[in-house]
């Protein structure tokens, strides 16, 4: 009993340190995960269920760190944002948005992001003794998370319509065989027989009766007719005689790109995507800007689509000769952008196929 009465407050204070220890660890792994998960769900491209892209959606990534942990209480969830980080380690701050991660910045009011733009989540805990045997003060325990977000995501298809037909006639260079068919000619010979009767019951003479010989014309036969093979002929789209574009205008409810073509075909479009800034590119009460038309020498499309960026599938226009402009319009006058904007027109005509008409570049 002596013994183990000198053991035992050791033993307490073994146990005691040895459960101190794992709630330090767990506050450690819990503020680390909460940043982590937030910060995941922040940089995933879409929207919520009400349609707040989740890199605004500041309840729910606080919501997701939230959930990471059961029983630890965060003291701070901050949610700011970078345009990355320089060569020496130092931050790239957005205009307008302060990036210490010991600051809040969601939502952001009037300031746009764009692709490669970084989200940081920072989340704090304070950790004190169950029992304060030692008096320490409570410890801050915090984690940052940075990850670069995608506000849309362009997606290259590689098929195209089998319906494409563009090319030119190109007879071979073969030398042609045109072989006439020889029909022979049929000659039929009528020759009457003379056959012995008795001449005087007739009152004219028959001795000097003459040979009747019938013959055919020839046969006139057409030469076969030669086809010509129609081979496609394949365009150099690149250099000085082929096809490229200018930089992007605005103009009122339009986005315009000019385009010059001088390959000397009209080339095939096989796909058109855009990327425009849809929910604060207008400067009024309603913000958001929808895609009406397209336009493109009098080639139109109509429609009505709100969103970050959209594939025009139904509308595959032909590029003319020469000098032309594509217009996109909108339902509203395009007042803000916000560096998204991109034009991207994938070309169908052989030689030409597998190369883009691209606003970036």
């Amino acid at each position: 009993m002596v013994e183990f009465a000198i053991a035992l407050p050791f033993l307490l204070l073994l146990l005691y340190g040895v459960i101190e220890l794992a709630r330090v660890a767990y506050v450690f792994s819990s503020v680390s995960n909460a940043s982590r998960a937030a910060a995941r769900y922040g940089s995933g491209a879409g929207e919520n269920a009400e349609g707040i892209p989740h890199y605004l959606d500041c309840e729910g990534i606080r919501e997701v760190a939230g959930q990471s942990a059961y029983i630890t209480d965060f003291d701070e969830i901050n949610i700011t944002y970078d345009r990355g980080v320089n060569s020496d380690g130092t931050q790239i701050p957005i205009s307008g948005i302060d990036p210490n991660p010991g600051t809040n910045s969601c939502p952001t009011e009037g300031v746009n992001v764009r692709n490669g733009d970084r989200i940081i989540v920072q989340v704090s805990a304070s950790y004190e003794p169950i029992i304060p045997i030692v008096p320490i003060d409570p410890l801050d325990v915090v984690s940052s998370n940075a990850r670069t977000f995608i506000v849309s995501i362009p997606i290259m298809g590689s098929s195209v319509p089998m319906s494409f037909s563009i090319e030119t006639s190109t007879p071979s260079s073969a030398p042609l065989k045109n072989t006439p068919t020889i029909t022979p000619t049929f000659t039929a010979a009528f020759t009457s027989t003379r056959v012995p009767i008795d001449l005087t019951k007739y009152a004219y003479d028959l001795t000097n009766a003459p040979t009747n010989t019938l013959t055919l014309p020839p046969s006139n036969t057409p030469l076969p007719t030669h086809t010509p093979t129609i081979t496609p002929t394949r365009i150099a789209c690149g250099g000085t005689t082929g096809i490229g574009n200018y930089s992007l205008r605005y103009n009122g409810n339009f986005m315009e790109l000019d385009i010059y073509n001088n390959t000397g075909y009209p080339i095939a479009v096989s796909q058109v995507y855009i990327e425009w800034n849809h929910d604060k590119g207008h400067q009024g009460n309603t913000q958001t800007l929808s895609l009406t038309s397209i336009s493109l020498s009098g080639q139109n499309w109509q429609g009505n689509i709100l969103a970050p960026s959209q594939y025009i599938r139904d509308y595959r226009p032909y590029i003319p000769l020469g000098a032309s402009t594509i217009r996109f319009g909108f339902d509203q006058s395009y007042d803000v952008q916000d560096g998204t904007e991109r034009i991207i027109i994938s070309l169908l005509t052989p030689g030409c196929d597998g190369y883009l008409i691209d606003s970036d570049k």
